[in-house]
């Protein structure tokens, strides 16, 4: 099924729509539930303001990519890596700075 050049309210429900492809789409007020993107490879996107719940990112992979201002709360972080640095030695770090005096 292809879907071009359309302004419509899509409602997919029970469906296999792996492999698919979306090009120059919007999506803002999308919603998904129960949704497995796994291997999804996502690029380029606006994901301002986005609410992601209860969700499993393991493996994920992010560069270049703008997160200011992003909260995580309540999360499973064992192994996160940021800018190739274990949180828990970025947090080590932290710990140590501020023991000594720093900011």
């Amino acid at each position: 099924m292809e879907v071009h050049d359309r302004r419509d309210v899509l409602d997919v429900r029970n469906a296999i729509v792996s492999n698919s492809s979306f090009d120059d789409v919007d999506m803002s007020n999308a919603r998904f539930h129960d949704v497995d993107l796994s291997a999804a490879r996502i690029h380029r996107t606006n994901r301002s303001n986005t609410r992601v719940e209860d969700a499993n990112l393991s493996n994920a992979y992010f560069t270049n990519v703008d997160m200011s201002n992003v909260k995580i709360e309540n999360a499973q972080v064992a192994g996160m890596m940021i800018n190739g640095i274990s949180r828990d030695d970025l947090f080590q770090a932290y710990e140590t700075a501020k023991t000594a005096g720093g900011n």
